[in-house]
């Protein structure tokens, strides 16, 4: 089977992992810093303590919505699962403030200033952590903390998303443009003419037909393929005169099976997005083949899924790997544009054949 070679992400980390690292551990110092001239006032010794407390709920949320929470739920729209996560980590915070309010009730001194907000939190009890009169007292501070570093991994996310739907509308429109320009293979265009030209020398009574399944071809990629999506119905028509013009073109040299079933009437499908496959069947079956050639064509729907199967044969002196180009590449990418959730492409490169499956849910 034939996969798309993906990044060597390995390599990128490889130079970027220092410097995250060193990033990371450079806002840590920063905010511990910044949390200890908050608590110095109270107690300069012991409000360490705090520091720390604060550091640990607050890396340990920052690390766990930054990586697991921010993409996965506030970004797909699932806002009562983020709404959890910040009940969670309130929590989680006040609970360790808890605990270090229990820790340091038996070192404080009643003169220090932490004193009355030690006494405070502990005699709130365990329960009372999580009370309206301790949420209403420690809301604030909770957002003031976790806020300044959650801040900027939302916006680098939000920043990052905006980037990344800005390159896939671009490469979109490239590839749209690109395929407009190549959507028919010049080198057919041409053995057809020439194919014309000698028939109608020959007086074959085929002419005609051949001239009609052209033009037909002709405005159908000219006119009707710029639309976004066209009826599955006017595609296969399309795809029916290009094969009575490779059926003609070949005559019996080429064993040809097509087995197209009608599909329902408002059936919808973006133009041109299995063409290529059928194309290259012919250019890697019989046009690089001198043995006797065939190809398979079985084209269903099943409900409301397309289900497409081309094969062909394959001449045994061909390198093995080389199926498709980069018009293949093109559709691959044009599928994850168009049917991101909602296809299943396989290309088999065997020994002697070719084989492409797809299938396509046309449910939006």
């Amino acid at each position: 089977m034939i996969s798309t070679p993906s990044p060597n992400i390995l390599q990128q980390i490889k130079y970027t992992l220092p410097v995250r690292i060193l990033l990371h551990l450079s806002l840590w110092v920063l905010l511990g810093c910044m949390y200890y001239r908050g608590y110095r006032k109270f107690d300069e010794n012991l409000g360490w303590f705090l520091v720390f407390k604060d550091l640990i709920a607050v890396m340990s949320i920052f690390y766990v919505g930054s990586y697991f929470v921010l993409d996965r739920y506030l970004f797909t729209g699932k806002f009562f699962r983020s709404f959890l996560f910040v009940v969670c980590c309130y929590i989680w915070w006040a609970l360790l403030t808890y605990l270090v309010c229990l820790y340091l009730k038996d070192i404080v001194t009643s003169s220090s200033k932490l004193y009355a907000y030690v006494q405070f939190v502990y005699k709130s009890g365990l329960s009372g952590v999580v009370s309206f009169k301790m949420l209403s007292f420690n809301f604030l501070d909770f957002l003031y903390l976790i806020f300044p570093p959650l801040s900027i991994k939302l916006i680098k996310s939000i920043i990052a998303q905006s980037n990344m739907r800005i390159m896939l509308e671009r490469d979109n429109l490239n590839l749209e443009i690109n395929f407009l320009k190549a959507q028919i293979n010049p080198h057919f265009l041409f053995n057809t003419l020439n194919n014309i030209y000698r028939m109608i020398n020959k007086q074959d009574p085929q002419t005609g037909p051949m001239v009609l399944h052209l033009a037909g071809l002709m405005r159908y990629t000219l006119y009707e393929s710029n639309d976004q999506e066209v009826l599955l119905s006017r595609e296969i028509e399309f795809i029916r005169d290009y094969l009575e013009l490779e059926s003609i073109r070949y005559g019996d040299e080429v064993n040809i099976d097509i087995q197209i079933e009608k599909p329902l009437e408002k059936q919808l499908i973006v133009p041109l997005i299995i063409f290529p496959f059928i194309e290259n069947a012919f250019k890697h079956g019989p046009d690089a083949s001198i043995e006797s050639a065939w190809i398979k064509i079985h084209l269903k729907t099943v409900q409301n899924q397309l289900q497409f199967e081309v094969s062909n044969s394959k001449s045994g002196n061909l390198i093995k790997g080389k199926f498709g180009g980069l018009g293949i590449a093109n559709i691959k990418k044009r599928l994850l544009i168009h049917y991101p959730d909602r296809h299943k492409l396989t290309i088999h490169d065997e020994t002697d054949q070719y084989l492409v499956k797809l299938t396509i849910d046309l449910n939006k």
